[in-house]
């Protein structure tokens, strides 16, 4: 009854004042009124979680330096973006109307020093924001589904106790959250976002693989509790990584290509331990053998397996080893203990692989309709990019200057996402030395001076 009353009221006023004010300024006001409505809830949110929490100076800046560089990639001139750290343990992040944007320290203690994954949750919590999400919830559980844009305005001569009502319905929202359709369309424009602000794309599906991994902790609940299945919204966001990789180039200049082949000629299979502990002997059946020269010892790595390639990650962290499995070639990770840090697999067999220059991905050659493709897998997040462009593609070889594949006669080349490590100054601290000054007072008495106890000022 209450909303059904509210939308009466907000119909009638509109009927009075759409025809009062001009056109122009419909969305001006209406970012006047969302942010409006964003200030009037957030004191009590951030009550709620426990009120603001200032971190370190350090990560502090680093925190700030991403959020400005989202923040610049804004499309609403009208909004100016706010964040504020909330002390609460929970692993959680959201946004207000007009630009408010939170996140608790338990989320950021879960994201650690992970630049993309931070972009990628503040940049969702920005998307909500660019699309409107909120206010049109409200509009929606006020009865105004069909209030269009151009009447917006008049919210904002509206009463006290209609903003009251809106922020009241606002809180309510943010319990059950924005709908599915909203939760996906801020997952698609937040990783953009991220993109363009110069972070990994990927930091999306990494923090979504890092909140499933805790989905049964007290603090994961909190952030999943209002969002679509987690196995659903990957998937889309692992479809959209292709974007981000720049269209396969054929490659024309000899150069580069002279470049190609003595980057294919150089260490074959990334033999050489680049920290120079280990030395590979050979690979075949049983495993891999090494020689650790740090223990004076040999050592077999996949020692129940059929090994055909190996080859040391560029940094030495990892050694990749293309094993004989249930009749297909996977791709096993072990790192320098000899541990199995992950398994490649689900691709069909695959035949080929080499190393990124950052040691971040690596480079497959698997199955594809038709003939082979070349697939990027990513190290630390379960996401596969076809990077073919459609084109039967083999013999991958990855230089500083992108991924290089041969189709037939010809080679192209494409290049990932670039990322722009965020860079902070190191705060140089002010200190006031005080300095303590002893004033003594000397008093003569008769033929001699007798010094007094001195007084300790503080200028």
């Amino acid at each position: 009854m209450r909303s059904q009353y509210w939308s009466r009221y907000i119909c009638a006023v509109l009927l009075l004042l759409l025809g009062a004010a001009a056109p122009c300024s419909a969305a001006g006001l209406s970012a006047t009124f969302e942010r409006t409505l964003g200030a009037g809830t957030a004191p009590s949110l951030v009550k709620e979680y426990g009120g603001e929490y200032i971190l370190p100076i350090q990560e502090r800046l680093r925190v700030e330096e991403v959020f400005a560089r989202l923040a610049a990639q804004s499309e609403r001139q009208d909004v100016q973006y706010t964040l504020t750290v909330l002390n609460s343990r929970e692993a959680n992040a959201f946004s207000l109307p007009g630009g408010f944007i939170f996140i608790t320290r338990g989320l950021l203690n879960l994201i650690g020093s992970d630049e993309a994954q931070l972009a990628a949750v503040l940049g969702h919590e920005i998307a909500h924001v660019e699309k409107k999400h909120g206010v049109n919830a409200i509009f929606r559980q006020l009865g105004l589904s069909v209030l269009a844009e151009v009447g917006a305005f008049a919210l904002d001569f509206l009463s006290g106790d209609l903003l009251r009502a809106a922020g009241l319905a606002l809180t309510q929202i943010l319990q059950a959250g924005w709908g599915r359709e909203a939760e996906f369309e801020a997952d698609a424009l937040g990783q953009e976002i991220a993109a363009r602000a110069g972070f990994d794309p990927v930091g999306a599906i990494s923090l979504l693989e890092k909140l499933i991994q805790a989905e049964n902790s007290e603090e994961s609940m909190h952030i999943f509790r209002t969002h679509p299945a987690s196995g659903e919204r990957k998937k889309r966001l692992e479809e959209n990584l292709a974007e981000y990789w720049s269209e396969p180039d054929l490659v024309k200049d000899f150069s580069a290509l002279e470049r190609l082949k003595q980057g294919r000629i150089s260490d074959p299979g990334g033999r050489t331990d680049p920290r120079a502990r280990y030395v590979l002997e050979g690979v075949g059946h049983p495993g891999v053998k090494l020689v650790d020269q740090q223990n004076g010892e040999q050592v077999v790595w996949a020692e129940n397996a059929f090994v055909k390639e190996a080859a040391w990650s560029p940094d030495g962290t990892y050694l990749a080893l293309l094993v004989d499995a249930e009749s297909l070639g996977e791709l096993w990770l072990f790192d320098r203990w000899g541990r199995v840090f992950r398994k490649i697999s689900g691709l069909g067999e695959i035949n080929g692989f080499c190393w990124s220059p950052q040691g971040d991905m690596l480079a497959l050659e698997v199955p594809g309709s038709g003939g082979l493709r070349i697939v990027a897998a990513y190290l630390y997040a379960e996401a596969f990019v076809d990077v073919s462009g459609g084109r039967q593609a083999e013999e991958a070889v990855w230089l500083e200057e992108g991924l290089y594949f041969r189709s037939g006669a010809d080679w192209y080349r494409t290049e990932p996402p670039q990322a722009v490590p965020v860079r902070v100054a190191e705060p140089v601290p002010v200190v006031l030395q005080r300095k303590r000054i002893l004033t003594p007072t000397l008093v003569k008495e008769g033929n001699t001076f007798r010094l007094t106890r001195p007084e300790l000022t503080v200028p």
